[in-house]
């Protein structure tokens, strides 16, 4: 008699538990490509994620609003550093300013020789380094590479000067008022430059 793989099973099971092992085979073919089924759509489901709530922050990619202001951050920082930069220069100015004119026995005895002294008259004086005019080249240079081609940035820079001025006041613990001419004569002639610079806008545009 020919063995084949029905006759093995025949000879172990009865016809009603062959039934049962091939319909709960099917069963399990059929679990199984359901559940493969199921897998597959859950993973596509799984794999979209909704950005809706997700913020610019969170992805890593810098906001308009952060920009803007970091830019600003920034704008302040360098018109501060120029507010110094001012200061520094008027408190020069005025120390030039008081020791060309102090008594020169008094500054003798604070350790200043007749060379600083004279020095510090030459700074001052027309074309010298602290003279009125070149501090003021140097200022409006300082405002116009900082303004750019922005006569916005104008009026920023000019209350810049101001305060540097107030500032440089407030260090020799003086009033604006009382500090000495040259410094004085040295900011009315930097406001007229602003002035000038300002015009020459308003110039343009009516052209």
């Amino acid at each position: 008699m020919e063995i084949n793989e029905t006759t093995k099973i025949n000879s172990f099971f009865t016809k009603s538990e062959i039934k049962g092992v091939k319909s709960n085979s099917r069963s399990k073919s059929s679990d199984v490509s359901g559940n493969s089924e199921n897998t597959s759509n859950s993973r596509i489901t799984d794999s979209f994620i909704r950005h809706d709530a997700v913020k610019p922050a969170d992805t890593g990619i810098y906001s308009k609003e952060s920009i803007t202001k970091t830019i600003e951050e920034l704008e302040k920082q360098r018109t501060q550093a120029f507010v110094s930069m001012i200061e520094k220069m008027f408190q020069m100015q005025s120390n030039s300013e008081f020791l060309s004119v102090e008594d020169i026995t008094k500054n003798i005895s604070l350790n200043f020789s007749k060379e600083d002294i004279e020095a510090a008259k030459e700074s001052i004086s027309e074309g010298g380094f602290y003279s009125v005019d070149a501090v003021s080249t140097r200022i409006i240079d300082m405002a116009m590479a900082l303004a750019g081609d922005d006569p916005s940035k104008i009026s920023v820079m000019r209350d810049a000067v101001t305060k540097g001025f107030g500032q440089a006041a407030k260090t020799l613990h003086l009033k604006e008022d009382d500090m000495p001419e040259i410094t004085k004569n040295t900011f009315s002639e930097v406001m007229k430059r602003f002035d000038d610079w300002e015009n020459s806008y308003k110039k343009d545009d009516s052209e």
